[in-house]
């Protein structure tokens, strides 16, 4: 497992250096904080998304809690992660695509979608459609889990009121590099899209 862990971190580093704008952590995400995102999830769920899955350590996470890996589904941008993915995940859907695609390729509904995607410095408009395309796939009520390593919301107020979403958020996860929050956001079932 080690020796997984160093491969992860060395493809996860190359990948950094190759495409910074593409990849905003500078390591893949910690075991704690994989553990913590994956919580929403259950083995009874009929389908989960995960975008933004890196080298596969939320991945791990979910299928961990029980899912079956015929039940998840992941989307990445970098093709080197999705390489990875799919040899270390077979049963696993991979897409190689941005997390907007989910309405285009999607078997939802899902029951939650985990989010390792960098929102927090993204544009409105941009959380807002990836933010849209999830909620528009996923059953009413389900989890929006999303990693952060600010001090504030990864999804600003705008984007929050515009779905109508409230969140819950974790302790800090000192372990993580950077230290990092899981917030689990779920949209009003009183909110309706104009």
């Amino acid at each position: 497992m080690q020796e997984a862990a160093l491969s992860d971190l060395s493809l996860f580093f190359r990948q950094f250096l190759r495409r910074p704008s593409e990849i905003r952590a500078i390591a893949p995400t910690g075991n704690a904080t994989a553990r913590e995102m994956a919580r929403a999830v259950t083995p009874e769920m009929a389908s989960v998304a995960e975008i933004g899955a890196g080298t596969g350590t939320i991945t791990r996470a979910i299928l961990g809690r029980g899912l079956p890996p015929e039940r998840l589904e992941l989307y990445e941008l970098n093709a080197a992660f999705c390489a990875r993915l799919r040899e270390r995940f077979p049963a696993v859907t991979v897409h190689n695509l941005p997390a907007q695609e989910m309405v285009n390729v999607g078997r939802g509904p899902f029951d939650a979608v985990v989010s390792g995607v960098p929102t927090l410095p993204m544009p409105d408009e941009l959380q807002a459609s990836i933010v849209g395309a999830a909620l528009q796939m996923m059953k009413p009520g389900a989890p929006f889990v999303q990693i952060t390593y600010g001090p504030v919301a990864p999804l600003s107020e705008a984007v929050r009121k515009r779905f109508g979403l409230s969140h819950m958020k974790s302790p800090r996860i000192w372990s993580n590099l950077p230290p990092a929050r899981v917030y689990i956001f779920r949209q009003s079932r009183a909110w309706c899209q104009d």
